[in-house]
């Protein structure tokens, strides 16, 4: 048995104690959310559970309430894994099950409903999925074992729990689930879809398919949890108010819905997305041509990431004529505290924007939640290109945003500018043949009519700073020349005159008789506005600079602006989690990077002490600036003691320690540094 204990702060340390190979005594007990073992099975023999979705097998209409009709489907799941699945009812080991609805109409492909999830209790020891090696319990799935949850049992109201609770990349979710046991009317907690999407009338030459997606806390663990979601098409009858559905052509296993979309239209492209330390989402793209107009339809489906998606970009050419802005997503229900409030979309800075609101505006916004799909949609004067999306999480963290590859609208501008997103294929105008030459910017060759500002990828970086005046270059690429650009304005760079004598060309000194008034210029980084009157003239600080090109200026900001790796010491590791082996004694840590990471490259230093009130004299270094957010400690405490563990995250960074955390008081812990 093991216990762990949840400290204050984001860090959220967890603590175990130990007895000899036996874990014993608890400092503390976490909700039932955190309290897990893998099966014993698991723990003796090694491998991995991974739960699937086997077939989807049932249906059943509930019936309809005012212009919503409520469904549920029957699932069989299999493990596929090598060692037995937690399935034990009245606690928070076993799977849940998600059943969605989607519909693929006019090239468009859209949730049309969900439902709450479906708490496991028993499983059966049944054949599906190879020869089921049963586990003679029905709180463990045997290996290849099949069960079986009739479309009744996955409707019954007093055994589903709401979505918004569960984390899928971890698979921790409370129990009881809140307002599991209640039921109600005949669409309560079920998957519940709008008459007007499913009414033939309205929706002539539509498909229609089914999902469901188990979530399960050791499938999780092991690293099992993007193959979870299966889907089958089906077909809607009915006229009048009155609409059913019925189950067509066969499961596709472990596939995701929106591969649907995909398999019906050669056109449609999809990108998968692992998102680093959490989950999978899947694009897919569409564009057609109407007119002198194209289409763009976007899917973004959510599979599996905790932290959600906020906002959703879309990269424009500048001057682009848009039009028909849109967003579609699915409603949640039966008291899902999920807010509906669709995203605006915006065109700013050179892209389309949508965006809900953030977690601190509001902690149940209508953000990108895992299993659900949303759609944004524009047309546009611009053909399509291959280039990238960009998606941002809604819960803090990092990455703070990532991309994904698909179709977008072309860039080419036809400045004559082989530019960011104009490629040769795509912008020949702008990269093919510049100034005459036989080539293209990308090509490893500076041509004719190439420099460091149309084409660094050929010719090398912009210089820091104008390396003569008068020779009509812009060499900084800051789109000023000569005494124009500040770079300038001394006198020994620029022959202009200096009457007072100051250092200062006469082009750039505001007062050329008066030695004590400075010049003018740009803001610099002492926040002052840098006229006559400032201070801080004639020298421009050391820290205007980002000599790593980081994006990060010295300014006090950039712990190292000669290494672009990193910019500031790291936070909090967050998310300790630990697991114990009864067999060998092992205890096996896992967590989540830092919110703010301060560079590119974060390792960490585990801490391991006999006493957890002192981390400097009792403690040892378990492993020191390892870049892996696991680790692995084989040996055990002598008995009867007590090891407690800490996690800090460290970079190359003069300084470059995270933060330990604090404790239940607020005081910041302290630990010995590694090695």
């Amino acid at each position: 048995m093991e216990r762990n204990n949840r400290r204050r702060g984001p860090d959220h340390v967890r603590m175990m104690a130990f007895a000899a190979s036996v874990a014993l005594a608890a400092i503390a007990v976490l909700p039932a959310a955190w309290a897990h073992a893998l099966s014993p099975h698991c723990q003796a023999n090694g491998g991995s559970p991974d739960v699937i979705v086997g077939d989807i097998y049932d249906k059943v209409r509930h019936g309809a309430v005012g212009d919503i009709t409520a469904f549920s489907i029957g699932t069989k799941s299999c493990n596929t894994g090598t060692c037995q699945l937690n399935w034990i009812s009245s606690t928070n080991d076993h799977p849940v099950i998600g059943q969605n609805m989607y519909r693929l109409k006019d090239g468009r492909f859209e949730q049309i409903g969900q439902s709450w999830l479906k708490h496991g209790y028993t499983a059966l020891q049944q054949s599906l999925c190879g020869t089921c090696q049963s586990s003679g319990s029905g709180s463990y799935l045997g290996v290849n074992c099949a069960d079986p949850y009739s479309a009744s049992l996955n409707g019954s109201q007093s055994r589903l729990g709401p979505k918004f609770e569960v984390n899928p990349f971890s698979g921790d979710f409370p129990y009881p689930p809140t307002n599991g046991n209640l039921t109600g009317n005949a669409i309560y907690k079920r998957l519940q879809v709008k008459n007007s999407d499913l009414d033939p009338a309205l929706n002539p030459g539509s498909q229609y398919f089914v999902e469901a997606q188990y979530v399960s806390w050791d499938d999780s663990y092991t690293g099992m949890n993007k193959n979870n979601a299966s889907y089958r098409p089906i077909t809607v009858s009915g006229s009048a108010g009155t609409y059913d559905i019925a189950l067509s052509g066969s499961t596709l296993r472990e596939t995701p819905a929106i591969r649907a979309w995909a398999a019906a239209d050669a056109t449609v492209v999809l990108s998968d997305v692992s998102v680093p330390n959490d989950g999978l989402i899947l694009l897919g793209a569409k564009v057609t041509q109407v007119g002198g107009t194209w289409r763009y339809e976007y899917a973004v489906q959510n599979v599996s990431m905790h932290r959600a998606i906020g906002w959703f970009a879309v990269p424009i050419p500048v001057g682009a004529a848009v039009t028909n802005i849109s967003f579609h997503d699915v409603d949640y229900h039966s008291g899902e505290p999920i807010v509906g409030t669709d995203w605006p979309g915006l065109v700013q800075d050179g892209r389309i924007y949508w965006a809900s609101e953030t977690q601190a505006q509001n902690p149940n916004a209508n953000s990108l939640r895992w299993g659900t799909l949303y759609n944004f949609r524009f047309e546009l004067n611009v053909p399509p290109t291959t280039g990238a999306v960009a998606l941002g999480p809604w819960r803090p963290g990092a990455p703070t945003e990532f991309s994904a590859s698909t179709l977008v609208p072309t860039l080419c501008d036809g400045d004559g500018y082989c530019e960011a997103g104009e490629t040769c294929s795509s912008c020949a105008a702008d990269c093919a043949n510049q100034g005459g030459g036989s080539g293209c910017c990308g090509n490893a060759s500076c041509e004719l009519g190439e420099n460091p500002c149309r084409c660094p990828a050929d010719c090398g970086a912009p210089t820091t700073g104008e390396t003569a005046c008068a020779n009509g270059i812009d060499d900084d690429c800051d789109a000023l020349l000569d005494c124009a650009d500040f770079d300038c304005c001394t006198a020994a760079a620029c022959a202009s005159g200096d009457a007072d004598e100051d250092g200062w060309a006469a082009l750039c000194d505001c007062d050329d008789t008066n030695p004590a008034v400075r010049p003018q210029a740009a803001q610099l980084c002492d926040g002052v506005n840098n006229n006559c009157s400032d201070p801080s003239w004639p020298a421009v600080p050391a820290n205007e600079a980002d000599a790593d090109g980081d994006g990060v200026r010295i300014c006090g900001e950039d712990c190292d602006d000669a290494n672009p790796q990193v910019w500031a010491a790291p936070g909090e590791a967050r998310e300790l989690k630990l697991t114990h082996d009864l067999a060998t004694g092992a205890t096996g840590l896992i967590w989540q990077a830092p919110l703010v990471t301060g560079g590119s490259a974060t390792h960490y230093d585990t801490l391991r002490s006999i006493d957890m009130s002192d981390f400097l004299g009792s403690s040892t270094c378990l492993q020191t600036n390892d870049p892996m957010t696991v680790a692995v400690d084989s040996d055990v405490p002598p008995g009867p003691g007590v090891w407690a563990y800490l996690v800090r995250a460290v970079n190359a960074c003069p300084n470059g320690t995270g933060s330990l955390g604090v404790d239940s008081s607020g005081i910041p812990r302290q630990g010995r540094a590694c090695p």
